[in-house]
């Protein structure tokens, strides 16, 4: 990367780290930075860290693992860190801790100096992949948010100098919503050429909610088909999809990424019906249902299926009722865990491409 470049980032992050933060905002504050061409930034700065989570989708998917950093479920909490969409900086606790080869290089091309703190590292994460090393047009993009950072703490520093016993932020609201609690605005910075103009923003955190894909038949008389299909008395299935917790070689994406499972599970017979993993799940996600109705074609159609992960309900939503199977959110089930904990380790410790080529 551009020695030039290297020198202006690691500059800029080393003042956004070093800058006092004492009363001027929590760390879970967002504050918006926008740039030209490119999707809106919501920013978090915490002590040695900052997060830039990149447009809408970035945002729900943040404020989503906000919501869950407290579950007891450790698959479901992998799936909301996995989900993070962002670019990101953290000062290492331990000089060696996430330490790449290539940061140290670029550390020293830049001739920055970090004598009371450890030099930042940079990272590019996509949904659902590893974090990477982040490139140099996203090493531009990271120096117009750290400019558009320096400028934001240094408003707010002279607000908490007009308003010391108050937190900066705070007062930045009421200044910006002449005191009305009725709506609720974060800072927006706008990145220009030559200036950064800060405004207000409004945020509704409430319309920030994930939805997943809700398939149909293909047409009616597939629906005709499997609804006139009598359902065998008494029959559930569990159907549960989720998150693989590690990252597998994909065809379609240049880097490993986490695939979707998808699990059908006869709890009445003790027995796993189908298995499989997408690597697109929005694209794909009608792999899943035909699966499903590859094994109701073999003669066992239940009356109700219980629905485990949040895209299983939307999966079902329509094609559950339009067959006459009644679907439903389903209640935690200590043997579904277990027959879940059970087929993630096969995978891990045997393999997929064993799986892949049984498929083929």
């Amino acid at each position: 990367m551009d020695k030039d470049l290297l020198t202006e980032l690691y500059t800029l992050a080393k003042a956004t780290f070093a800058a006092n933060l004492d009363g001027l905002f929590f760390e879970e504050d967002l504050f918006a930075v926008s740039l030209a061409n490119r999707p809106t930034y919501y920013v978090t700065l915490g002590n040695g860290v900052l997060v830039a989570n990149r447009g809408r989708k970035g945002l729900t998917n943040f404020l989503e693992y906000l919501e869950h950093e407290e579950t007891e479920d450790e698959l479901e909490f992998f799936e909301y860190q996995q989900a993070m969409d962002s670019l990101y900086s953290v000062v290492p606790f331990d000089e060696d801790d996430d330490m790449l080869e290539t940061d140290e290089t670029w550390r020293k091309e830049s001739g920055v100096l970090f004598e009371d703190m450890a030099a930042p590292i940079f990272r590019s994460k996509v949904e659902y992949c590893l974090p990477g090393i982040i490139d140099e047009e996203e090493a531009k993009e990271f120096i117009r948010i750290f400019k558009a950072t320096l400028h934001l703490i240094a408003r707010l520093t002279e607000i908490k100098k007009e308003h010391p016993k108050h937190r900066a932020i705070a007062m930045w609201h009421d200044q910006v919503s002449d005191g009305s609690k009725k709506n609720e605005y974060i800072p927006r910075l706008t990145v220009g050429e030559n200036e950064i103009v800060l405004d207000k923003l409004l945020f509704e955190p409430w319309n920030y909610e994930n939805t997943f894909p809700v398939p149909e038949f293909a047409d009616a008389e597939q629906r005709r088909y499997y609804k006139s299909m009598k359902a065998k008395s008494g029959k559930v299935f569990y159907m549960a999809t989720g998150i693989f917790p590690a990252p597998v070689s994909s065809e379609k994406f240049d880097e490993p990424t986490f695939p979707v499972f998808y699990l059908l599970y006869d709890p009445q017979a003790h027995q796993i019906l189908d298995v499989y993993m997408l690597d697109d799940y929005e694209k794909d996600h009608n792999i899943f249902i035909d699966r499903f109705l590859a094994v109701v074609d073999r003669g066992v159609k239940p009356q109700a299926i219980h629905c485990y992960g949040r895209r299983t309900l939307p999966l079902l939503t329509k094609i559950g009722p339009n067959m006459g199977v009644m679907v439903f959110e389903g209640k935690r089930d200590a043997e579904l865990d277990e027959v879940i904990d059970d087929m993630l380790h096969h995978f891990l410790h045997d393999g997929i491409e064993e799986e892949d080529e049984h498929d083929r």
